[in-house]
């Protein structure tokens, strides 16, 4: 593959990786906001109109999880949200600027999350779980690739390895 090649490869990944981090930033805003009680009731009178039978489908067991839900539990979920959404953003910039070390976070970040993913997907299958866990997985697949290349890419005619 071509350098200009790897670069766009590299900055789909990165766009790839900033979307993930802006969904996980609303989504810790939404929780956030629900540990303001009057958001929590208005949602709670909004679920009790919607035409749905609690606990019968995927939908009313979500609201009946959601509802459930002690203040505690939103900030760690919102907290644990924004951690991952700042990971996330740190690891988009650094593969859209081309950064070495963004390669390497971004391998063994999204390496380290594909155990759970698999666990989710058994566990609770969804086509949209499906395709993350086949696109991060191909992301590290692609991305040791070029770790990998790099290391043999960046030894000088005489065997020695140059600095990043």
């Amino acid at each position: 593959m071509s350098a200009h090649a790897n670069e766009r490869a590299l900055r789909v990944i990165a766009v790839y990786k900033f979307i993930k981090s802006a969904g996980l930033v609303i989504l810790a805003c939404v929780v956030f906001g629900f540990l303001h009680t009057e958001f929590l009731d208005a949602v709670a009178r909004w679920v009790e109109h919607l035409p749905i039978q609690n606990g019968r489908n995927i939908l009313g067991h979500f609201f009946d999880t959601l509802l459930g839900m002690t203040p505690r539990r939103f900030i760690v979920v919102g907290s644990f949200a924004l951690a991952y959404a700042t990971l996330f953003a740190v690891e988009g910039f650094g593969l859209w600027t081309g950064k070495r070390w963004a390669e390497y976070l971004t391998t063994i970040a999204t390496a380290s999350l594909i155990p759970f993913e698999l666990y989710e997907l058994v566990h609770h299958a969804t086509l949209a779980k499906a395709i993350v866990l086949i696109v991060n997985i191909a992301i590290v697949i692609y991305l040791w690739y070029l770790l990998k290349r790099g290391k043999t890419a960046r030894n000088d005619d005489n065997g020695h390895s140059n600095p990043l």
